[in-house]
C-alpha cells in the first residue's frame, strides 16, 4: 500500500461515515446548515464519538456530501463520454444537485481555504474541461465560456434556492435561473435559430 493512501477502513467503520454523510444530507437539506450535528448523528444510529472521529466538524460533512454528488457526477461524465450533449447534462445534473443540497453551497464558499474544498475544486475543474471544450467546439455555448464560468452559473443558482425550504419551490427557482443564465453561455447565433 502506497504511504500517502489512508489504511483500509473496517467494514462497520466504512458503513458508520457512510451512514453519516446520508444522515447529513437528509439534515442539511431539512433544517439548513447548522442543524445540530446531534441529529446528524441521532439519525444516523451513531454516538457522537463516531461523528467526531470520521468528521471533525460540518465543514467536513459538507466536503463528504459534495465527494459523493462530484462521483455521481464523475460517472456520468463518463457514461455521457462520446454524448454530443454531455455538458449540458452534467450542468442540469449539477443543479439538480444544488436543489437537494441547497444549504451547503453558501456554507462551503464560506469556508474556501479548507484542504478539502480544494481538492473537489480541482476535481470539478477536470470534471467540466472535456465536456465544455467539445461544447465549445461544437458551438453549443460560447466559444469564451470557461469551467470557472460555469462555477460562476452555479454559485448563482445556489443563491436563488439557498434558505428556501420547499423541494418544489426550489425546483422551480433553479430551473428558472438556469433558463435565464443559458441566454448567457449559448452562442448568439445560436439564440436567433
Amino acid at each position: 500500500m502506497p504511504a500517502d493512501q489512508p489504511p483500509p477502513r473496517r467494514r462497520d467503520a466504512e458503513e458508520n461515515r457512510e451512514r453519516l454523510v446520508a444522515a447529513a444530507r437528509e439534515v442539511f437539506a431539512a433544517d439548513g446548515f447548522d442543524a445540530p450535528l446531534d441529529a446528524i448523528a441521532r439519525r444516523a444510529g451513531v454516538g457522537r464519538a463516531t461523528l467526531y472521529r470520521n468528521f471533525p466538524d460540518r465543514s467536513a460533512l459538507a466536503a463528504a456530501i459534495f465527494a459523493d454528488n462530484l462521483t455521481a457526477l464523475e460517472a456520468l461524465a463518463r457514461a455521457q463520454r462520446d454524448q454530443p450533449n454531455a455538458f449540458m447534462t452534467l450542468l442540469t445534473a449539477a443543479v439538480d444537485q444544488q436543489i437537494e443540497v441547497h444549504a451547503l453551497f453558501p456554507a462551503l464558499l464560506s469556508a474556501p481555504d479548507a484542504p478539502d474544498l480544494q481538492v473537489l475544486a480541482r476535481r470539478v475543474m477536470r470534471l467540466l474541461a472535456a465536456p465544455l471544450r467539445r461544447a465549445r467546439a461544437a458551438r453549443e455555448v460560447r466559444p469564451d465560456l470557461t469551467a470557472a464560468d460555469v462555477l460562476a452559473v452555479l454559485a448563482m443558482i445556489a443563491a436563488v434556492v439557498s434558505g428556501d425550504t420547499s423541494v418544489r419551490s426550489r425546483r422551480h427557482s433553479a430551473l428558472r435561473a438556469l433558463e435565464l443564465l443559458l441566454h448567457g453561455v449559448v452562442p448568439r447565433d445560436a439564440a436567433n435559430r
